[in-house]
């Protein structure tokens, strides 16, 4: 009886281990390998003449991520560090722009092409400034990179941010100018009392004169004519040279502003043509917003008949609406745009009427033609193109 418990006990265990499964040990299930996924996305490299686009509508930071995306994919081009430079510039950043424009002027192809900073003389950048102060701004930008810190072209810009009513912007351009130039002795008086008044009663200026002053130089010229008044054939032949210079100026630049919206046009007749045979609730907006750009183009390209615009002046005026006619909500953003600036336009329009009418403008001839290094302007625009 006392093995009865050891008896029970072993054929307990014996069953225990004919069971199926009996004495299998535990190990964790599999689990699944982590999938890691990688996504690539392939940006697409924009063109330079893209790029301007971005530039000139005003929205330098897509700009300069596709400038120095290209930059990073074609390093020896010297184009792409030119066009990162003036996108700095517009910015504010010129110390790093000057550095992005010494490194493009190191590279083979700045040579090769020829490739300089493009910039108007003071006289065509006021027309622009009295229309459109935000693209004067960015012509001023490209001028003080290309020729440094101008006191001139600083004082300009002061005059352009309170003419859009940027106050601090302007105060600041303005001390900048005087620390570069303290006696200001090529602004006008008057019209320097007018800026400083404005920016303490944050009123646009009332321009009644000239905003720069006579050159030194001028009195030399009235000199020079007493002098060839004494001989009348003298004074007819270089009467005679004036015109014919002044004739071949407007009409480089009649036909300069032609090729130039001749181009554009031939851009836009395909981009109508491709809207046309697209489908879908966005290709009919779509035809009627390149539809109001063409009706512009042909405006701009009859201004420039006029000679009341160049080439540069109708390539911005282009890119900006261009870019706005691509979505509805961008064209709306414009249009707005648009309206501001009309309502800004009849704030000033005493000065206005005054420069259309054909009345002295803001800038005297004598300081109109050139910026203080004495270069008016950039024969170079060769900053963009379709390759890198």
């Amino acid at each position: 009886m006392k093995r009865l418990p050891r008896l029970t006990l072993t054929l307990l265990l014996a069953g225990a281990l004919a069971l199926p499964g009996a004495g299998a040990t535990l190990v964790p299930s599999p689990q699944p390998a982590p999938v890691t996924r990688s996504v690539q996305t392939a940006a697409k490299l924009l063109t330079p003449d893209e790029v301007i686009v971005l530039m000139n509508a005003g929205r330098l930071t897509d700009a300069e991520t596709a400038a120095r995306a290209a930059s990073a994919a074609h390093p020896e081009s010297a184009r792409s560090l030119l066009l990162l430079a003036r996108i700095q510039a517009r910015q504010g950043r010129f110390p790093e722009a000057r550095g992005t424009l010494s490194r493009a002027q190191t590279l083979p192809q700045w040579d090769e092409q020829e490739l300089g900073v493009p910039f108007e003389s003071p006289g065509d950048i006021e027309q622009v400034m009295l229309r459109d102060p935000a693209a004067a701004r960015g012509l001023l930008a490209d001028v003080l990179l290309a020729e440094g810190d101008d006191p001139k072209a600083y004082y300009l810009l002061a005059m352009t941010e309170a003419l859009a009513r940027q106050w601090d912007a302007s105060g600041a351009a303005l001390a900048q100018a005087r620390a570069l130039s303290p006696d200001l002795r090529f602004a006008d008086p008057e019209s320097l009392a007018s800026l400083e008044r404005a920016l303490q009663q944050q009123r646009p200026p009332e321009l009644d004169g000239p905003a720069l002053a006579l050159s030194p130089w001028w009195y030399a010229w009235v000199a020079v004519g007493v002098f060839l008044a004494w001989g009348a054939l003298v004074g007819f032949r270089a009467f005679r040279r004036y015109l014919q210079a002044e004739r071949i100026r407007r009409e480089r630049r009649v036909t300069e502003a032609t090729e130039r919206a001749t181009a554009l046009q031939a851009q836009l007749d395909e981009a109508l043509r491709q809207a046309r045979q697209q489908t879908g609730p966005e290709a009919q907006p779509l035809v009627a917003r390149l539809t109001y750009l063409n009706s512009q183009l042909k405006q701009w390209r009859q201004e420039g008949l006029d000679d009341l615009a160049t080439a540069a002046m109708i390539q911005v005026r282009y890119d900006h609406l261009h870019a706005a006619v691509q979505t509805e909500e961008t064209f709306v953003a414009y249009m707005a745009e648009q309206q501001a600036r009309e309502v800004q336009r009849e704030e000033i329009s005493p000065l206005a009427a005054k420069v259309h009418q054909g009345q002295p403008s803001s800038l005297r001839k004598s300081e109109r033609s050139s910026w203080s290094s004495g270069r008016s302007s950039s024969r170079r625009d060769n900053s963009g193109g379709s390759k890198w």
